[in-house]
């Protein structure tokens, strides 16, 4: 199906929001405060921003159990102050790499020569990210900097895209991570459930991470709602897991799927 454009977008984000209501436990305080979030990780600080990238860094597969906690690693990581953590380690990644594994038990292998080690692209990451934070005296400097991207789905995908070149190891669906977790909003991770359900239905052409991302964006400005929300909602279809009350759900995102083509048909 192909979703034209006299079609209401708002009916369908309606119907998601049903579908997800048509479960127990699910009530509506309980997807609203999943939709609402954002609110609640807005940084405060340059260093939480840095922690934050870092997260999203480590967010690949069997990373984090590699890694363990990045909170541990603060006292390696000057309390997560860019500039100083640039300063210690005279913006080398062998040299952190080199005091965490003399300082630090970690729950993964460290490995120096191998390039494909997760603790080499982490300590990698870590130079790079404290070398483009080190340019913001400020959270408000970046929120600053950020908001310049806010012009359209265009100028909004571009700001990943920079994150992707000036952070190794983050990739675009993890800048885009980063973004939405970390208090902005108007960003949007196109994972494997929103590239699903948003091609499946017909609203994406295109299953690819850049496309998505803008078709999320248009999607979400055409019926005046925030991407994270538009985001959070789709993807608690796909995934079901309502973390913040460790509740888990059998949703279904084919049958979501067929359930809006029927209904558009």
């Amino acid at each position: 199906m192909v979703i034209n454009e006299t079609t209401s977008y708002k009916k369908i984000f309606d119907e998601a929001h049903e579908y997800l209501l048509s479960f127990d436990p699910i009530d509506k305080n309980m997807l609203d405060k999943h939709l609402n979030d954002w609110k609640e990780r807005k940084p405060r600080t340059v260093q939480d921003l840095l922690w934050g990238m870092l997260e999203s860094v480590s967010n690949k597969r069997n990373m984090q159990s590699t890694i363990g906690s990045i909170e541990e690693l603060k006292p390696f990581l000057e309390d997560f102050i860019p500039p100083r953590i640039i300063e210690k380690y005279d913006g080398d990644w062998r040299g952190l790499f080199m005091t965490i594994k003399n300082n630090y038990e970690p729950p993964g292998q460290m490995k120096i020569d191998n390039p494909r080690s997760y603790w080499v692209i982490f300590c990698k990451s870590v130079i790079s990210v404290s070398h483009f934070l080190s340019r913001f005296s400020d959270l408000d400097e970046f929120d600053n900097f950020v908001s310049q991207f806010y012009l359209n789905e265009y100028t909004r995908v571009a700001l990943p895209l920079l994150l992707e070149k000036e952070v190794f190891g983050l990739g675009f669906a993890l800048a885009c991570d980063f973004l939405k977790e970390n208090g902005y909003p108007k960003f949007v991770k196109p994972d494997v459930h929103i590239k699903a359900i948003f091609h499946g239905i017909g609203i994406s052409k295109s299953d690819s991470d850049y496309d998505v991302f803008k078709d999320v964006i248009r999607f979400s400005e055409d019926i005046n709602e925030l991407p994270y929300c538009v985001d959070k909602l789709f993807w608690l279809i796909g995934s079901g897991r309502f973390y913040l009350d460790e509740v888990k759900i059998d949703t279904n995102r084919d049958e979501f799927i067929e359930r809006i083509n029927h209904e558009f048909k």
